[in-house]
């Protein structure tokens, strides 16, 4: 009798991992299809960000609900017309990145760190950006020597490029080239794992366009 229910007790438990797992992936898979509407205002956004924050504090082993709290908040900042509110978003995604970041080295997190930083620098791009430039390309180089495959570090070296003027080694040659490479990178390598990151080719199909005109 002991032996049958330890084996049910077993199977309960599986079962429920199980499930868990799947409430964990179905969620995930919503939020995320969420994040990448077009039409999300400042403040769907922001809460996107709470509710990857919520999962994260509930799925405690896994890593990607902060990150995409993290890149919610970063479009948060980028959607948002009010300059001054724009460096407190950003302290928080950069708060959630960096606590990944202590535990986790990973070309991903530094290539969303690189775009945290470039979303500084609209503050005031005259003041700001050789500062945040030079350490947005500097994660950009770190996580290219991660991972030499993922299409962000291209994707985001090219917007990079795309508002540098000429004489500073930018313009639009120097950025279709690189969102070229991107689209390159997105079509042969596909994600890993279900729920990896996938996101910046439509905007890299984009600015090849906008290189074009």
């Amino acid at each position: 009798m002991k032996k049958i229910l330890l084996s049910l007790s077993f199977v309960l438990m599986a079962f429920s991992s199980f499930s868990q797992s799947e409430q964990y992936k179905t969620s995930m898979t919503g939020l995320i299809r969420r994040l990448f509407n077009a039409q999300n205002p400042p403040e769907v956004y922001q809460d996107l960000g709470n509710k990857f924050v919520n999962i994260g504090e509930v799925e405690k082993t896994e890593w990607l609900p902060k990150y995409y709290a993290s890149l919610a908040f970063v479009m948060q900042a980028m959607a948002t017309s009010d300059k001054t509110k724009v460096d407190g978003i950003l302290d928080q995604a950069d708060a959630i990145l960096s606590g990944l970041a202590a535990s986790k080295s990973d070309d991903e997190i530094m290539c969303l760190q690189a775009f945290s930083k470039s979303a500084r620098i609209n503050v005031d791009p005259m003041t700001r950006g050789m500062k945040y430039g030079g350490e947005s390309a500097k994660l950009l180089s770190q996580a290219k020597s991660i991972d030499p495959n993922n299409p962000r570090v291209y994707f985001l070296q090219g917007q990079s490029a795309f508002y540098t003027p000429e004489q500073f080694g930018g313009g639009k040659k120097v950025a279709e080239k690189l969102f070229l490479t991107a689209l390159e990178k997105y079509d042969s390598n596909a994600p890993v794992a279900d729920l990896m990151p996938t996101w910046g080719r439509e905007a890299a199909n984009d600015m090849v366009k906008q290189c074009a005109d």
